[in-house]
């Protein structure tokens, strides 16, 4: 019994390994199984990992495109602005040299000449339309942009300029106000002198024509000595002498900053010259020269100190419009014949009308010495000195809280 037992505990207890490996090839099935349903799992990850990339990169790729196009569209914009604004500078100091003062004396900005100031390659023509236009119109009122000229004379105007780079375009308009170069000389000073005046004859050569403003006495003065050759008097009663170092300085009646600043407007506005034949030539400017010639603002300066003779019988500028005639670098003025002259000579060097029987309206600076021969003479004239403060326009600027962008044409 005992064996039998045992042996049947032996069995049964062979049978429980049996037992035990049809668990474990189940658990494998299973796994297998699993492992058989999860087998693709895996692709599909990665194809949605690819997907979600291709759609990122799609994105970054538009993205891209869009923020080159606006940037591309902002450079034009800002280049077209900085175009529109550059020549709306360029329009005002084109009109300080050419204001419209009437219907035919309305000039032509000069386009082309300001497109050769930029670069092709950085600033392409427009699409459409010009790359700059630049135009201008009285203030009436109503606004006429038919009226290309300052026709009620106030020295104000509309200025306005369009400019187009690529696919871009820029309108701004501004009022504009004309300003003037003053001088602000002294008043009641015929003839200022640095050196010797000699005058000949027996009647006096310096009168007043236009009396300075009341207290101010006519005065002319001489830093050397009054050389009279006869029994008269140089001046007429009434008028102060000053010499030596009684009188006024230089620069007290017509000082450097003057000079110069004369000088580099008359370059600016081609009334600077070389020689007494380039002036005497010069063409009419209804501005600086309204009679051509030496008449408006004159400015000669040889390259080396010579003598200007001027002579003949011409009217030389007027009283409402009178003239700065300046002769620079050491040259010396021989003024002859019959000439009427309005305004005010300069000269560096000496001043000799020793000839004819030339009038000066105005006054006289000679920076060393001046001869009064002959019968010409000086004739004060305070209206013409007055006058030049508004005679010689200095630069165009913008009337304050008018400028505007519009809506390009």
């Amino acid at each position: 019994m005992r064996t039998e037992a045992g042996e049947g505990h032996t069995e049964a207890q062979g049978r429980r390994p049996h037992g035990g490996e049809r668990t474990m090839r189940s658990a494998k099935k299973v796994d297998a199984a699993r492992a058989r349903r999860q087998r693709g799992a895996g692709l599909v990850v990665v194809i949605t990992v690819i997907a979600a990339l291709a759609v990122s990169a799609a994105a970054i790729v538009t993205f891209t495109g869009n923020v080159q196009h606006n940037t591309s569209t902002t450079r034009m914009k800002t280049k077209s602005f900085a175009v529109c604004e550059a020549g709306l500078e360029a329009g005002m100091a084109f009109l300080t040299n050419s204001w419209p003062v009437s219907a035919d004396s309305a000039a032509t900005f000069d386009s082309d000449g300001f497109r050769d100031r930029f670069s092709a390659s950085e600033f392409p023509d427009p699409e459409t339309g010009e790359f700059i236009a630049v135009d201008w119109y009285d203030d009436l009122s109503p606004e006429d942009p038919d009226v290309a000229w300052d026709s009620n004379g106030n020295g104000m105007m509309w200025l306005v300029a369009q400019a187009g780079v690529g696919s871009q375009a820029t309108r701004v308009l501004t009022m504009v106000e004309r300003t003037w170069f003053t001088m602000a000389l002294p008043r009641g000073i015929p003839l200022w002198a640095g050196g010797d005046v000699e005058s000949r004859g027996d009647q006096p050569k310096i009168f007043v024509e236009v009396s300075p403003p009341e207290g101010v006495v006519t005065t002319v003065h001489v830093g050397g000595d009054i050389l009279v050759n006869g029994t008269g008097t140089m001046t007429e009663a009434g008028i102060s002498q000053k010499t030596g170092g009684d009188i006024s300085p230089l620069d007290q009646v017509f000082p450097q900053w003057l000079v110069e600043a004369l000088k580099l407007k008359a370059q600016e506005v081609g009334r600077y010259f070389t020689s007494q034949e380039e002036a005497e030539d010069s063409p009419v400017d209804p501005v600086w020269s309204p009679w051509g010639g030496l008449s408006g603002l004159c400015v000669i300066e040889p390259p080396t100190p010579t003598t200007i003779l001027a002579y003949g019988g011409a009217t030389i500028n007027t009283e409402e419009q009178p003239g700065v005639f300046m002769v620079l670098g050491g040259s010396t003025l021989d003024w002859r014949g019959t000439a009427q002259f309005y305004g005010v000579i300069y000269v560096e060097g000496t001043c000799d009308f020793s000839r004819g029987t030339a009038d000066l309206h105005g006054m006289t600076v000679v920076n060393t010495d001046y001869g009064l021969k002959g019968t010409p003479d000086i004739r004060y004239n305070d209206n013409c000195i007055a006058n030049l403060d508004e005679r010689f326009p200095s630069a165009t600027r913008r009337v304050q809280n008018t400028w505007r962008e519009i809506q390009p044409e």
